[in-house]
């Protein structure tokens, strides 16, 4: 069984709100105007753009600008704007029309087969390997729980990881190794999907957690307080909402209502993402292929110790792990 590697996931909120930093690119008229009708972005002559010598990888970059709404917050993309940004990163990619129309009926029937792989995932069918065998534990784990509430939040944090787990999917949609092209395809619709599940789950955990409160450990279980705080997690579109979150949780890791290195890893990504220095060494960058660093660090003498209190481990040990998240990095 083939697997395909994280590349495209990995950091695509971050590269988003990176990029408003500096000038965004933007997109000519006859193109912002595709963003807005989903069969005219399909029917588009891409090709015929590339003939002109267009920089189609700028522009593929600059649909992902669209959805900027403040310096705190993004938006998913709409289906228009995922099949426009697809499409240009395909046509970067195709060295010939043919291919450009082969890739797209590739990946347009693998996105058949993914559809179907998941809803039976999520429905309860067993998985014998990794990585969906951990989806299909959290499916179970979901359909033992009575609570109601527990249950959806379950329900929900197994979704996520689905999609996110789509990043690495390999012969269950993929009966032949795609091409660039299918897989950019594939890669661009997977992140929308990622995108509004991100989006839909933490306007539910607002409403959840202002009505009811955060999941703790002795009273919802370490599975429920985890998985609401992968939401959390995943929240980064909405910076005030995860900034309201690690306010909850710092009292609750130290009192062990949850789990200390959900904290601190909320904590970091909230840190990084409004370009302070990190606490305890959680987020970081690729520099080199094969070479993984952290971000900043607030206080580099004490990280060790830092996170010995969140009980995650050195940091020595954890930057060695991602490294390999960095085999693909070409600067």
């Amino acid at each position: 069984m083939f697997r395909f590697a994280r590349t495209f996931a990995v950091g695509l909120a971050a590269l988003a709100l990176s990029a408003f930093q500096a000038a965004p690119p933007q997109l000519p008229p006859d193109l912002a105007v595709l963003a807005d009708d989903p069969a005219a972005a399909r029917a588009f002559d891409y090709m015929a753009l590339k003939a002109t010598g267009a920089d189609l990888k700028t522009l593929s970059n600059a649909v992902y600008m669209r959805a900027r709404i403040d310096a705190d917050s993004l938006r998913p993309l709409t289906e228009a704007e995922t099949i426009l940004q697809a499409e240009l990163a395909a046509a970067a990619e195709a060295p010939t029309a043919e291919t450009f129309e082969a890739d797209r009926a590739a990946a347009d029937a693998a996105w058949d087969r993914w559809i179907t792989f998941g809803e039976a995932v999520m429905a309860g069918q067993p998985v014998a390997e990794p990585p969906f065998s951990h989806v299909a534990d959290r499916v179970r784990h979901m359909e033992a729980t009575t609570d109601p509430r527990v249950r959806e939040l379950l329900r929900r944090a197994a979704r996520d990881q689905l999609l996110r787990r789509g990043w690495e999917v390999g012969d269950e949609v993929w009966p032949e190794p795609p091409t660039p092209g299918a897989l950019s395809r594939f890669n661009s619709r997977l992140g929308q999907q990622v995108w509004a599940i991100d989006s839909d789950n933490t306007e539910w955990l607002k409403a959840d957690v202002a009505a009811h409160g955060w999941y703790r450990i002795p009273i919802h279980g370490e599975a429920a307080s985890s998985a609401a705080w992968l939401m959390a997690q995943h929240a980064d579109r909405d910076r005030p909402f995860q900034r309201h979150v690690v306010a909850l949780l710092e009292p609750l890791a130290a009192a062990g209502d949850v789990i200390p290195a959900n904290y601190a890893y909320l904590y970091d990504r909230v840190a990084v993402g409004e370009n302070r220095p990190q606490r305890y060494g959680t987020q970081g960058v690729c520099v080199a292929k094969g070479v993984w660093e952290p971000n900043t660090l607030e206080a580099p003498e004490r990280v060790q110790a830092l996170r010995d209190e969140a009980e995650i481990g050195s940091l020595a040990d954890y930057t060695a792990r991602m490294h390999r998240f960095c085999a693909d990095f070409s600067g």
